[in-house]
């Protein structure tokens, strides 16, 4: 039974919200979840967590970590690589005397290098949700909060009304918008002015994309290239390889600097001669690589720039909603993560009792949040141009370059997940102290 004076309304079934989703349920918060797919599904490639996000998934749920651990790829998955299983990513030179060499070897401890397919985590996580939770095919279209005049009897309990493109209508107490990078709950939380401002925006980097079969990353770049992650860095240009399903196969991503993208589709046709004049300065490794790879799309980089809040009153905006990221610190899934623990963790406090506690609990979750994930999306960027050699006051310096690498992933991934959370609670409760104070 739950003490619960309010209901949640989650919008987007991804992967953020079913996390989200199962740790609420999980602290007994009444849940339901609207996804304007038929049927859940995650689109997209890899996912990998890194160690604070790691950290937080069994805070959130456990059988969340359980699931993950049992789904992931790792280096000791290929015999003989075991001494590689603290390994995030070998940094090696793609280019000039040094090609092939290795920079340094990013450790990620304990977890090391993690992957799982998006789809198999995401069918995972949904066996957690049980029946009836989900509503499908509700894309969402409208989001306004009633006046007290407009709820029935006088009861604003459900003061959160959502209109879907299919007509129909559902109130809640409460949203949480886990609705991607063109979230509508987004559009409610910002001011019309700042919401058209600040649409998502091409990072100037666009991405060849692959799976290859292991046998095949074997003959393109060697045994140890092929089944550990790795990273080429060159100038204007990276590229990433690691292994996943088991190192049976491994995904390759190779990113060119590329100041303009003037296609409305993140996606479009190129050809293997679009990869060869963007990338044939990079060295023989990743002219190995794409000389075997078999569709040359180009995949535009888009990410979120700073908002002035995650949320407005009753509504909320978590993962890429809020702060979607460049893929080149790998760290988004694991912001999202970080984002539903705090948010699982402050409506589940025995003290969040009504929607007024509830808007102290997202007010607070904004102040913890938002400065965190933002520095996240900032230093995804400029670690895309560090791997380019491009990023001022490091370019090609070998010593820098470790520096930097070594100072932005150690502040990614040190984080104290459970002050953090602590952090987030005080300023709530101070919140709802001020709001009880007022109230009398």
């Amino acid at each position: 039974m739950s003490n619960k004076q309010f209901t949640v309304a989650i919008i987007g079934g991804g992967i953020g919200g079913l996390s989200l989703a199962a740790g609420l349920l999980r602290r007994n918060v009444p849940v339901t979840i609207y996804e304007a797919a038929a049927e859940f599904k995650e689109i997209g490639l890899g996912l990998t967590i890194g160690p604070a996000a790691h950290r937080a998934m069994p805070l959130l749920d456990p059988v969340i970590r359980s699931i993950y651990d049992e789904l992931i790829t790792t280096h000791a998955d290929s015999p003989g690589y075991e001494a590689f299983k603290q390994t995030w990513f070998e940094v090696v030179w793609a280019t000039g005397e040094k090609t092939g060499d290795l920079l340094m070897d990013l450790k990620a401890r304990p977890s090391g290098q993690t992957t799982v397919r998006r789809a198999d985590f995401l069918d995972a996580l949904v066996r957690l949700i049980p029946e009836g939770v989900a509503r499908f095919g509700k894309r969402l279209v409208e989001l306004r909060e009633r006046s007290e005049s407009e709820s029935e009897d006088g009861d604003d309990d459900h003061r959160m009304s959502m209109t879907f493109e299919d007509g129909t209508t559902a109130q809640a107490s409460v949203v949480i918008g886990c609705d991607g990078i063109h979230s509508r709950v987004k559009q409610f939380t910002l001011p019309e002015a700042e919401y058209t401002q600040k649409q998502p925006r091409y990072s100037g980097m666009y991405g060849y994309r692959a799976v290859l079969d292991m046998e095949t990353m074997v003959e393109a770049v060697g045994e140890r290239r092929a089944r550990v992650a790795t990273m080429y860095i060159g100038d204007g240009a990276y590229g990433i390889t690691y292994p996943i399903q088991r190192a049976k196969k491994a995904n390759v991503g190779i990113f060119p600097l590329h100041p303009e993208w003037d296609c409305e589709s993140w996606v479009r046709p190129a050809s293997r001669e679009d990869m060869r004049r963007d990338l044939r300065h990079m060295g023989p490794l990743v002219n190995r690589l794409i000389e075997r790879m078999p569709d040359p799309s180009q995949w535009a980089i888009f990410e979120h720039p700073h908002i002035s809040t995650y949320t407005r009153e009753r509504a909320v905006i978590l993962g890429d909603a809020a702060h979607a990221s460049t893929p080149h610190q790998g760290a988004g899934a694991g912001q999202a993560i970080e984002d539903a623990l705090v948010l699982a963790e402050l409506l589940g406090d025995e003290g969040v009792i009504t929607s007024d506690h509830v808007v102290a609990a997202f007010q607070a979750y904004d102040a913890v949040r938002r400065p965190r994930s933002q520095r996240a999306v900032t230093s995804s960027a400029e670690n895309g141009y560090l791997l380019c050699l491009r990023l001022p006051g490091v370019m090609d310096d070998e010593e820098r370059i470790k520096q930097a690498m070594q100072e932005r992933l150690h502040w990614l991934w040190d984080l104290d997940v459970e002050a953090h959370v602590a952090e987030a609670r005080k300023v709530m409760l101070e919140k709802i102290e001020v709001q009880q104070g007022t109230s009398t």
